[in-house]
């Protein structure tokens, strides 16, 4: 933003942006944006650092003669600005400020931001100014995955008597699927009984749905002697009240109504780091180097419920199968049992098969939403069955795990997302029991697939040997089958049932090495007809060529090519 040379209160309404990253490297970034001129003369804006590459502007504007307080999100990884948020009125006697604001991420991937607005009873009046008196309200927003816009700010909390100050200590997930949990304190100046004044902090844990529904407010122990402290939430219940003080950390545990519970031990002078591993309660100290050693100490934490551990999720009772069960390659379903009722909702749940090269991408079986009617709920609410596609578990000797997406479910309470499993945790391995190489069907087979209208149009534009060469490369990394067990005689004809669309030609050939093991030419077959079948849940719909597979027409095999395919 550019300074105006008449008046140097003024800027020119033009938004540059300049950010200096922690190498020293300057970003510079121009948007086209003009901005009010109540915000530029004189100048008039904060900015605020939310989370995720996003920061948030804020200004005053008119609308229809009356001013009001808004907000600019900026993305500064792709430089986009999304659309205005309108934060409260400014108008009258009573001026308000930004105070402290905290972001925090999304369970569906977006991000939540928390501010606090500051009001000034005193502002502009000639009354002598008192520190105390100023009230508070506390907003927060979330800006979806996707969205254009954030949702509008809801008051989540409002002070009823004057106080100093408020400030956001955390925001984070809950693990009960009771939305999200921030931390507040409050500070206050008291007068006792013999007119002394004295400095009060209080802090209380808020916490809130998705939709900006409170659903508790409270304050929360504090054993210490000390009003500056830390609370981290913990994935198990309960949160961890963390106290410095002459080079000494001490730990104290409470409850999630912020019940103090018990000391946790003591961090001495000796220990030059400290951190915590939410996932698996644990916190842990570094001493001082000594001897070109390094010494931990680790301590867990004990867990307030009794909900299983192994998958990192504590609403997550169990999987059928379990995690590393070997798993039968007819399996037509898996389940995952919850603690809570749920509902299906718009995440995905994949399998993907495990790559032997680290450096290659794992392979994609199948994935669809929990809402696309694939999954159900069983009659208990508690338990989700998915479907399994009968080319998903092809490989034998394989491993494969699954990935199930924050947002799948939501619970059926409060409608809140809740929180998935993350990849290569739900592990699977498969054994051979399905008829490999020496097996009926061996010999080789002509089939015939049908392209889109999209693909028939892109086949006859393009070189046709190198359009099959590229197809049978995809489908072969797809099933997946060594690339020479897939050819064809270049032969396509126009389908006589839909004019519009082609019909192209493959050929399966017979395993040729006697020296290793591989799928049997049938088996080759129909994981490629229940690929295309399930186009748009496999990896066909995720690759250049195979996307252009009609998933209306299935693979047919054929004996006996017509003489209307051209060559």
């Amino acid at each position: 933003m550019i300074l105006e040379d008449k008046d140097p209160e003024c800027i020119l309404p033009h938004l540059h942006l300049r950010l200096i990253d922690k190498t020293g490297k300057i970003k510079y970034m121009d948007f086209n944006y003009t901005l009010p001129a109540e915000a530029i003369c004189p100048f008039n804006m904060e900015i605020l650092l939310l989370t995720y590459n996003h920061i948030m502007i804020v200004y005053v504007k008119s609308n229809n003669g009356i001013k009001g307080k808004y907000g600019k999100i900026i993305n500064y990884s792709n430089e986009s600005i999304i659309n205005e948020i309108y934060l409260g009125n400014a108008n009258g006697s009573v001026e308000f400020s930004i105070s402290d604001s905290l972001g925090f991420p999304l369970i569906d991937g977006g991000f939540g931001f928390m501010y606090i607005l500051k009001y000034d009873e005193t502002k502009g009046s000639s009354v002598m100014r008192d520190p105390n008196l100023q009230y508070w309200r506390v907003y927060t927003s979330f800006l979806r995955v996707g969205a254009d816009s954030p949702m509008a700010p809801f008051l989540v909390y409002q002070t009823t008597k004057k106080l100093n100050n408020i400030t956001i200590k955390l925001c984070t997930v809950t693990y009960n699927a009771e939305g999200y949990v921030c931390i507040m304190a409050l500070n206050n100046t008291i007068t006792n009984k013999n007119n002394k004044s004295q400095t009060e902090v209080n802090y209380y844990q808020l916490r809130f749905l998705s939709t900006g529904a409170i659903v508790r407010l409270n304050i929360v122990s504090n054993p210490t002697n000390n009003t500056n402290i830390n609370l981290k939430s913990l994935n198990y219940g309960g949160f961890l009240l963390q106290d410095d003080h002459n080079s000494v950390r001490d730990y104290y545990l409470l409850d999630d109504d912020g019940n103090y519970m018990q000391s946790w031990g003591s961090f001495g002078p000796e220990f030059i780091h400290f951190n915590m591993f939410r996932i698996n309660n644990t916190i842990f100290g570094i001493k001082k180097q000594s001897n070109n050693k390094l010494e931990f100490l680790l301590r867990s934490l004990p867990r307030l419920n009794n909900h299983s551990t192994e998958y990192n999720c504590p609403i997550i009772e169990t999987t059928k199968p379990a995690i590393n069960e070997v798993i039968d390659p007819l399996i037509k379903e898996i389940m995952i049992e919850y603690t809570i009722p749920v509902k299906l909702s718009t995440a995905n749940v994949s399998i993907f098969q495990l790559s032997d090269d680290p450096d290659k991408p794992d392979l994609l079986r199948q994935t669809f939403s929990g809402d696309y009617k694939l999954c159900t709920v069983g009659h208990d609410n508690y338990t989700v069955h998915i479907p399994i596609f009968e080319s998903t578990f092809s490989q034998p000797n394989s491993s494969y795990y699954v990935l199930v997406e924050n947002n799948f479910v939501i619970s059926q309470e409060r409608d809140e997302p809740l929180i998935g499993i993350k990849e290569k945790l739900w592990m699977l391995s498969m054994l051979s029991t399905r008829p490999l190489k020496a097996a009926q069907h061996s010999d080789s087979i002509t089939g015939i697939l049908r392209l889109n209208e999209e693909g028939s149009l892109k086949f006859l534009q393009a070189n046709h040997s190198i359009f099959f060469m590229n197809m049978i490369q995809e489908i072969s990394k797809i099933i997946p089958v060594n690339e020479q067990r897939l050819a064809t005689s270049g032969r396509w004809m126009y389908d006589p049932t839909s004019p519009k669309k082609i019909l192209l030609s493959f050929n399966i050939n017979e395993a040729k090495d006697d020296n290793t093991v591989e799928p049997n030419t049938q088996t080759i077959f129909e994981n490629l007809n229940t690929l295309i079948k399930q186009k748009r849940f496999t990896a066909l719909s995720f690759n250049e060529y195979t996307s252009l597979i009609d998933e209306n027409a299935p693979f047919i095999m054929t004996k006996i090519i017509s003489k209307n395919f051209i060559h």
